[in-house]
């Protein structure tokens, strides 16, 4: 018998403003000395980049909007369950697994989660404001976390998924984010949180500090010292 943990994972899914989407597909206006090409681009469809404004992905760490290449803030609205909680305002947002929040999740302050838990973590990346802290929210099929880009944003935001599959986000583009029905199974060494501890031992370095001195070994080492100090030089006999 093995020890298996699910790993969970995030249904992450794009969905492009119409603006966006109609601008795009706008094509330059041809002249009238060219009535049977204009005809045959009138008929013939360009393929959308957007097919049906949504674009959907996989994660098994972390999906991150950030500011990207731009100089500003990015300003972000937070839903979750379509109920809005907070207005972003800093470098951008993570939302983290449990398997992710030991990577950039971590990196930005937030805690440690054992995998088995069933959570999702959203974490701001150098927030604006302070009192935005990281937060765990329970993870669940019908569990929503939406993510908006505010018409008072400067610039577009960019989005990440695992540090790839990059999207650029432009006002009013909307990112949903669930819990996946489809976990990673993994194969456990020992078991699920023996194998776990022991990863963060040897990846964090735990244990291998010098512990103190308690005071009986405290005072005994000062005491030596006291003692070779308090000891005569011999002096050198220049005869």
């Amino acid at each position: 018998n093995v020890a298996v943990l699910l790993r969970t994972r995030l249904k992450c899914t794009i969905e492009k403003h119409h603006d966006h989407k109609s601008s795009e597909d706008k094509e330059p206006s041809t002249s009238t000395s060219e009535p049977q090409q204009s005809s045959e681009k009138s008929t013939r469809k360009s393929p959308s980049p957007f097919p049906d404004d949504k674009i959907s992905h996989l994660a098994l760490n972390e999906v991150v909007i950030d500011r990207g290449p731009n100089s500003y803030l990015s300003n972000l609205d937070l839903y979750i369950n379509d109920r809005f909680i907070t207005k972003v305002q800093g470098d951008g947002l993570i939302i983290s697994t449990p398997t992710g929040s030991t990577a950039y999740a971590m990196a930005a302050g937030a805690s440690m989660i054992h995998p088995n838990v069933p959570c999702l973590l959203i974490c701001p990346i150098c927030p604006h404001s302070l009192s935005f802290r990281p937060i765990v929210i329970p993870a669940g099929i019908e569990l929503k976390v939406l993510v908006k880009v505010s018409e008072e944003t400067r610039l577009t935001a960019w989005l990440s998924v695992d540090g790839r599959n990059r999207h650029e986000l432009h006002h009013q583009d909307t990112v949903r984010i669930t819990t996946s029905v489809y976990p990673v199974p993994a194969i456990c060494r020992f078991d699920q949180l023996g194998d776990w501890f022991e990863s963060l031992a040897g990846i964090l370095h735990w244990n291998l500090r010098k512990s103190q001195l308690g005071f009986s070994e405290t005072e005994q080492s000062t005491s030596t010292n006291n003692d070779t100090l308090d000891r005569p030089t011999p002096s050198k006999n220049t005869d």
